[in-house]
């Protein structure tokens, strides 16, 4: 009677067989079960295995491994047959007595005497009897199977010497040959591979737990390199085939995605022949990858030749820096070239919008350009204009018609016909008339060393310049001394000016501190007016006004007092002879009032007016100039000259005139008993401190 064989698994997973006959259990699969192929290939050095579900092919001759089946198995495969033979003896029943036959046959359930256990009860099932001593198997369970066998002892296995291994390199080769027998793959984990390995005595190759680590790691890493490199043999191989396939379907496109393409070609043999899914995925991607990138390339391509004709329709229809976008949409909507072109008439307007931006960019930057050139020739022009006038000015100064202290006015006659003034007139920047002032303050900058000098050995010489001194004189004086006579000859002209204009603003200087002491003691003389009579001698008057600190102070010139004083008996009078013009009506004198307010009022608004004009020249002509190593008083001699006439002495007059009306009309003449005509003056009445 054949002999009946049941399938088991371990507490590893390692399958072995057990005869429920003879009660005999083997790791190897019994002849009698196997396929032909199976029993042609046991009479190779190639076995079978698997890894995670996975076969693979190991020769015991070589140590080679291999994920694909050997030529030299595909051509014992051709000549066996693919179709297996059916086994002559079935395999046991499955269900629950299949699992709780597999239990007790399991190698957790052998005694260390090679005895099986009973998983029910825990006693020993000794071969050949149908249940454990004292006790009977369950109806429903098979014969318990024999002990699992000994594994089969491998020539080839190292053996750990009892003092380890000498070398690292054999201690190393050992663990490895315990790792690949254990069944260690790329994706192992270190914890797993530990409970796999620890039991077996190859485990004791290393002596730390450090150096198996590191083993471990180096060996995985071995196989994840030994992996990848078969995997891209293996894609390197077959990726022409899928190449072709897919390239020859019109219903693959850029967007086709993997399980519609697995569906397409699920029943081709090209696409069969790729067995791991992974791999076929990889290959399908790279090629959609592929045709993505040529869809991009030519949309992109696309995409700028219809640019280049939006950006001919802008040129076409002359748009500018200055066009909205508004009226651009609407020039190219349109155009003959969007309603003739399918190819442009597709272009978003978005992709129009960017090129009306990117044109409109390159118009502004031309426009401002252009403008930035205009305005670099117009300064450019302006800065000629300036330089030609300067070199005019240049060329007067060598002419000696431009010297220190010249005056606008003299040699303006000699450049009003000349284009390079004419030229400038109009331009921004500095005026004729302050580049003049230039010229004439660096001529005065160079003579104001020679000046001093020269005002040295004047007064060395104890020469008095006045302004009756000729120009022959300051030569005469000067020709006596070698340096000097230098001098003379190149700034002759600019000396005896500066000298002329320094006694001139002199002699004005001394007769305006003049006048204002004789205001003072006219102003003072109303203090004392009710001591004498109006109608006394000069003379007779002195004794009472002679202690007066504004009479002393013109000790040494008795005909400025005698001036004063005639001013002031003269408005006295003229304030009297009004006073008894009006029969000394206090509403003829209120008539009158107003009239002397509003002519007052008059005359200070208009010498403010004049002032403010004073002020306003004299700012524009020196406005950001510095001219502080210039004296003050030439400069105010200098903007006093420009003005014709003699200003400043009309406005003493008309300040004094004023100040006496705004003083005397508070004086009311009164007569004395015996006559007299005397001014009594309130205290209030008297002029302030420091006015004029």
């Amino acid at each position: 009677m054949a002999a009946l064989w049941t399938e088991h698994r371990n507490a590893e997973g390692r399958t072995y067989w057990n005869n429920t006959i003879t009660k005999q259990s083997v790791w190897e699969k019994p002849d009698i079960l196997k396929t032909p192929f199976e029993r042609a290939l046991s009479q190779t050095s190639w076995r079978e295995y698997f890894q995670e579900g996975r076969k693979y092919y190991y020769n015991t001759v070589t140590k080679e491994s291999k994920w694909d089946m050997p030529e030299e198995l595909l051509l014992l495969l051709e000549k066996v047959g693919k179709e297996p033979v059916p086994p002559t003896v079935p395999i046991v029943a499955t269900g629950e007595a299949t699992n709780q036959l597999a239990a007790i046959a399991s190698p957790t359930n052998v005694t260390s005497q090679g005895v099986p256990l009973n998983p029910l009860s825990g006693a020993m099932v000794r071969p050949g009897l149908p249940g454990p001593v004292g006790q009977s198997l369950p109806n429903n369970l098979p014969t318990a199977p024999t002990p699992v066998p000994q594994r089969p002892l491998n020539p080839d296995e190292p053996v750990v010497p009892t003092n380890g291994f000498a070398i690292h390199e054999e201690a190393e080769k050992a663990f490895w040959y315990l790792l690949k027998k254990a069944g260690v793959g790329p994706d192992s984990v270190w914890e797993e591979t530990i409970r796999a390995i620890i039991t077996d005595p190859l485990y004791k190759s290393f002596n730390s737990m450090a150096e198996r680590k590191e083993s471990w790691q180096k060996y995985v890493e071995t196989l994840k390199k030994k992996e990848a490199e078969e995997k891209e043999a293996r894609m390197n191989k077959q990726r022409p085939a899928i190449k072709n396939l897919l390239k020859g379907n019109p219903n693959v496109f850029h967007y086709t995605s993997f399980e519609t393409a697995d569906q397409v070609f699920a029943q081709h043999p090209i696409w069969q022949q790729v067995r791991i899914e992974s791999e076929r995925r990889q290959l399908f991607l790279e090629y959609i990858s592929d045709l993505q990138q040529r869809e991009q390339t030519r949309l992109r391509e696309m995409r700028g030749r219809n640019m280049e004709k939006v950006v001919g329709i802008f040129k076409k229809h002359e748009v500018d820096a200055l066009t909205r976008w508004r009226d651009a949409l609407k020039m190219v909507l349109e155009s003959e070239e969007w309603k003739e072109d399918q190819e442009l008439s597709q272009l978003p307007q978005l992709d129009i919008l960017l090129a009306f931006e990117d044109y409109s960019k390159i118009k502004s930057g031309e426009y401002e350009s252009a403008v930035k050139i205009a305005e670099q020739a117009r300064m450019q022009k302006y800065r000629q204009a300036r330089e030609g006038f300067r070199a005019l000015l240049g060329g007067l100064k060598s002419n000696g018609k431009l010297l220190s202290g010249t005056k606008w006015k003299e040699i303006y006659p000699l450049i009003s016909e000349d284009d390079r003034y004419l030229k400038l007139l109009g331009t921004p920047g500095s005026t004729p008339l302050e580049l003049f002032w230039d010229a004439v303050d660096e001529l005065d900058l160079a003579l104001e060393s020679k000046v001093k000098d020269v005002g040295k050995y004047l007064s060395s010489r104890s020469f008095q310049f006045t302004e009756q001194t000729t120009t022959e004189q300051l030569e005469a004086a000067l020709r006596e001394d070698g340096k000097m006579s230098k001098m003379f000859d190149t700034d002759g002209l600019g000396l005896y000016r500066y000298f002329h204009e320094q006694a001139a603003h002199q002699r004005r200087k001394t007769e305006k501190l003049q006048r204002r002491m004789q205001d003072d003691l006219r102003y003072a003389l109303k203090r004392k007016a009710h001591k004498f009579d109006i109608d006394a001698p000069y003379e007779e008057v002195v004794p009472i006004i002679q202690d007066l600190p504004e009479f002393k102070a013109l000790e040494n010139d008795d005909e400025a007092r005698k001036i004063a004083f005639s001013k002031f008996v003269k408005r006295q009078k003229e304030k009297m002879r009004e006073v008894h013009s009006d029969d000394g009506s206090t509403s003829s004198r209120k008539r009158k009032e107003p009239y002397g307010t509003r002519m007052r009022d008059h005359d200070r608004e208009r010498e403010r007016s004049r002032e403010k004009d004073r002020d306003d020249r004299y700012s524009s002509r020196h406005r950001d100039r510095d001219y502080a190593r210039r004296r003050d008083d030439r400069d105010r001699d200098r903007e006093r000259d420009k003005r014709s006439g003699r200003r400043e002495d009309d406005k003493e007059k008309d300040r004094s005139r004023k100040k006496d009306e705004d003083v005397e009309m508070k004086s009311p003449v009164k007569e004395t008993q015996n006559g007299d005509r005397h001014l009594t003056l309130d205290p209030s009445d008297s002029p302030e401190e420091g006015e004029i």
